[in-house]
């Protein structure tokens, strides 16, 4: 039985915790900060509640030199905190891979020079999930995750989490092109982030907007343009559309987004969940290195740049 040690058991980390420890088919053991929430997984178990319901009784340590090694060993906390948690966890003898399902563009390369090339592999995760008390996890969505080698080529290893992932009840798939599934995301992700963090709503109440859905195309485009640059394909990803809404006229886009599975989501964005509880969100560390690639490229985001602008003026105010 693998060993697999997951570092951040907030919504997302959380969610992929308890489905993992629920199948029995390897041991799991999570690493947070010292706190209620390791204190009530260690006493009674991860209990996860949503589109799947039981309780996971799960090894949780909140000193990260309490694991020495694992199989696998999989991140998913907040980007700006990658640093930090790599220097915690360097001492971790990886057997097998490490994966980061965490958002942002640069997050495989943080690995990489972490673990070596040969150690990771890539991850995408489609897949909303909220903490709603100490303990307790609450499954909201499910789209679709993704891993694969940062080479395109297929492995066994990369197989093992994808029948893992989908015993625990999570659509995965296998990707040959894992660095434009996580594009793709980040090119869907931010937008409706950026919106959700200011407006302080959900999915739908955002989409449903004929002047917010507007925008969104618009940052969309302008994040597409930057991946072109790059010479990243974007493709469909789950709820993101993200090659379709690049096709045809910005008022046939916007249709597209308005009748999309995405404008139907009563999910609330993990960003505007950190604005509610006064927390500081991920894009400093998602978005600033695009806007700095994209002064490099010459490639112009005035949308994404000033709603960026203002949620940082937001933030330093909490």
């Amino acid at each position: 039985m693998k060993e697999i040690a997951i570092v951040g058991p907030g919504g997302l980390g959380g969610t992929f915790a308890a489905l993992l420890g629920l199948t029995g088919q390897c041991a799991v053991t999570v690493v947070g900060r010292p706190g209620a929430h390791i204190d009530a997984i260690r006493a009674s178990g991860l209990t996860i509640t949503g589109q799947k319901e039981g309780v996971a009784h799960i090894a949780a340590v909140d000193d990260p030199t309490a694991v020495t090694a694992c199989d696998a060993l999989i991140y998913v906390v907040k980007a700006q905190d990658t640093a930090a948690v790599l220097a915690a966890t360097a001492h971790i003898e990886v057997r097998d891979f490490a994966v980061s399902l965490q958002n942002g563009t640069v997050k495989d390369e943080l690995l990489v020079e972490a673990f070596g090339r040969d150690r990771v592999i890539g991850g995408v995760a489609v897949v909303a999930g909220e903490r709603p008390e100490p303990g307790r996890i609450t499954w909201t969505y499910d789209g679709v995750t993704q891993f694969g080698e940062l080479d395109g080529s297929p492995s066994a290893r990369v197989d093992y989490l994808v029948d893992l992932c989908n015993a625990a009840g999570l659509n995965t798939q296998a990707s040959a092109a894992i660095l434009a599934a996580t594009w793709t995301k980040m090119v869907g992700w931010i937008p409706i982030g950026l919106y959700a963090t200011l407006a302080r709503q959900n999915n739908a109440a955002i989409l449903s907007d004929p002047q917010m859905a507007t925008g969104y195309v618009g940052m969309v485009r302008e994040l597409s343009a930057l991946a072109r640059a790059r010479d990243i394909p974007l493709t469909n990803l789950g709820p993101y559309h993200i090659a379709a809404w690049n096709e045809g006229s910005e008022a046939e886009a916007i249709d597209k987004v308005m009748h999309s599975p995405l404008a139907g989501s009563q999910s609330t964005h993990s960003a505007c969940q950190d604005i509610l509880r006064g927390q500081p969100t991920e894009f400093s560390a998602c978005i600033g290195p695009m806007l700095e690639d994209a002064t490099a490229r010459g490639v112009a985001l005035p949308t994404v740049q000033a709603l960026y602008a203002a949620l940082m003026g937001l933030e330093r105010t909490l």
